[in-house]
């Protein structure tokens, strides 16, 4: 592969998980066991670190993780989710 290539998949990668501030991704990354073995729903993962949005001074700033970048930040760690 490519630098530009490299270069290209790194900034795509960046983008993807850019409404997952970094206490969601490790909120997240704690609960990949629990996920793993059943104990707890993606469901209840997703509205856990929902809580920690960014939502900015009056709105000006926000970045609120979607349901997509989260399944994307899922991915990102070789973890899926057979629903």
């Amino acid at each position: 592969m490519d630098q530009k290539k490299i270069i290209f998949f790194s900034i795509s990668f960046i983008f993807l998980v850019a409404g997952v501030s970094d206490k969601q991704r490790s909120i997240i990354d704690n609960q990949l066991f629990l996920l793993k073995e059943g104990m707890i729903s993606k469901d209840k993962v997703f509205k856990k670190a929902k809580k920690f949005d960014d939502t900015g001074i009056f709105g000006i700033g926000s970045d609120e993780m979607t349901e997509d970048e989260f399944n994307e930040y899922l991915k990102s760690k070789s973890f899926t989710i057979h629903d």
